[in-house]
C-alpha cells in the first residue's frame, strides 16, 4: 500500500501522524487529574489550558491544508499566512503546556518549509522557531540558560534532518516535473518531424506528378492536336479521342497535384497536444 504513495503524501501523513502522537501526552495530562492516575506529580505534565488546544488544533488544521498539494507548485499569500500561523501554534502548546512537545511540532513544521521558502530563509525560520523554545525549558522545567539553548539546538538538528528529508523530496519532484516536461517536448518534436516528413513526401510526389507526368501529358496533348489537323478521315476521329482523353488525364494529375499540395499543411494540433496534456484545462481539438 505505501508503494502507491508519492513521497509527498508519505511526508503529508507521518506530520499528520505525529502531530496526532503529540495530542496523547497533552490528552493524558489533560485527564490524569481527573482520572487519578497516581503518576509522579515531579514527571507528570501541565494541564494545558483551552488557549493551547486551540493551538494545537490550529497547527493539525494549516499542516494538513498546507501539504494538501505538495508539489503543486501553486501557492499564495494564504499559504505563507499558514505558515506564521503553523509556527506560532507549536510555540503556544509548549507554552501553554510547559513543555517541549511545541519542539516537535516545529520538526513537523520543518517539512513544509522547503516548499514554501528559500533554502537560507527556511533553513533561518527552523533555527529562529526552535529557539523560541528555550524560554519554556528555563521557567517551567528548570534547564539553566546554556542547557536551555543546547536543548533547542539539538531540536533545530532533528527539525534540520526533517528539513532535508522534504528538500529531497522537492528536489525529486522537480526532477520528475522536468522529465515529464522534456518528454512532452520530444514527444512535440517526433510529431513535428514526422509531419513534416509527411509534408516533404507529398511535396516531393506532387513535384514529380507535375514536372514529368504533367509536362509530358501536355506534350502529348499539343502533338495529338497537331495531328488531329493533319489527318483525314477515321484516323482523325481516332487521334481527336485521344487528344481528348489526354486532356481529361492531364486535368485528373492537375487535380491530384492540387489535392497533395492542400493536405500537405502540418497538423500543429497533433504536435502540440503532448505538451497541453499536463496544463489544466486547455485543450486542443
Amino acid at each position: 500500500m505505501l508503494a502507491r504513495l508519492s513521497h509527498t503524501r508519505l511526508l503529508r501523513y507521518a506530520g499528520l501522524f505525529t502531530w496526532a502522537m503529540v495530542g496523547l501526552p497533552l490528552l493524558y495530562s489533560w485527564l490524569g487529574p481527573i482520572l487519578d492516575s497516581g503518576v509522579d506529580e515531579e514527571l507528570a505534565l501541565r494541564p494545558m489550558p483551552w488557549q493551547g488546544w486551540v493551538g494545537y488544533l490550529a497547527f493539525g488544521a494549516s499542516y494538513a491544508w498546507l501539504t494538501r498539494g505538495l508539489g503543486s507548485g501553486t501557492r499564495n499569500a494564504g499559504d505563507f499566512v499558514l505558515l506564521v500561523v503553523l509556527t506560532l501554534a507549536a510555540l503556544a502548546v509548549s507554552y501553554f503546556n510547559g513543555s517541549g512537545l511545541g519542539s516537535v511540532l516545529l520538526m513537523v513544521a520543518a517539512c513544509v518549509l522547503p516548499w514554501l521558502l528559500p533554502l537560507p530563509l527556511g533553513a533561518a525560520w527552523l533555527l529562529a522557531s526552535q529557539l523560541a523554545v528555550a524560554p519554556v525549558f528555563i521557567r517551567w522545567l528548570d534547564f539553566p540558560p546554556l542547557e536551555a539553548l543546547m536543548q533547542s539546538v539539538l531540536y533545530a538538528g532533528f527539525s534540520g534532518f526533517v528539513f532535508i528529508t522534504s528538500l529531497v523530496a522537492l528536489q525529486q519532484t522537480q526532477a520528475r516535473e522536468e522529465q515529464r516536461r522534456l518528454n512532452a517536448e520530444l514527444r512535440a518534436t517526433r510529431a513535428l518531424l514526422a509531419e513534416s516528413a509527411r509534408v516533404n513526401e507529398r511535396t516531393r510526389i506532387s513535384r514529380e506528378l507535375h514536372d514529368l507526368l504533367g509536362h509530358h501529358l501536355t506534350a502529348l496533348s499539343l502533338n495529338l492536336e497537331v495531328a488531329g489537323h493533319i489527318t483525314e478521315g477515321q484516323a482523325q476521329e481516332h487521334v481527336r479521342q485521344a487528344h481528348t482523353l489526354a486532356k481529361l488525364l492531364l486535368t485528373d494529375v492537375r487535380e491530384a497535384v492540387s489535392q497533395l499540395r492542400e493536405s500537405g499543411a502540418i497538423d500543429l494540433g497533433a504536435a502540440l497536444r503532448p505538451l497541453a496534456e499536463n496544463v489544466p484545462k486547455l485543450g486542443i481539438e
